[in-house]
């Protein structure tokens, strides 16, 4: 689903708050996207945002700046899973800025993302 019907799916997806796990995140299936990690207090969810960059590698660094960025209908959300509190998605998570800096670390995202909590 793009980014306008994730939100619209759940009203309280607007009004909460987020927190932020990287922008950077890869996967080799798709080298022209990056994705970004958030977590919704009020939903639980985490999810990440597929962004394209269709001119490349050069383009993810334009998208940083804001320049040149795609539209809206191509952004698009998967939720990789829910959490009860901000302190067990932070220990699910733990590591994730040096993971995300690897190749195909979204891999590494979604595994952490599905492990039981203990």
């Amino acid at each position: 689903m793009d980014i306008s019907e994730f939100y619209d799916g759940n009203p309280a997806r607007r009004e909460s708050d987020e927190e932020g796990f990287g922008d950077g995140w890869s996967t080799e299936a798709d080298q022209h996207s990056t994705y970004r990690a958030n977590w919704l207090l009020a939903t639980g969810e985490l999810y990440v945002v597929r962004e394209p960059h269709p001119g490349g590698l050069f383009a993810r660094y334009l998208d940083q700046l804001d320049i040149d960025q795609v539209d809206i209908e191509q952004l698009t959300v998967e939720v990789l899973a829910h959490f009860d509190s901000e302190t067990a998605v932070k220990q699910a998570l733990s590591g994730w800025e040096k993971a995300m800096a690897h190749p195909n670390s979204l891999d590494w995202l979604r595994e952490r993302a599905a492990a039981p909590s203990s």
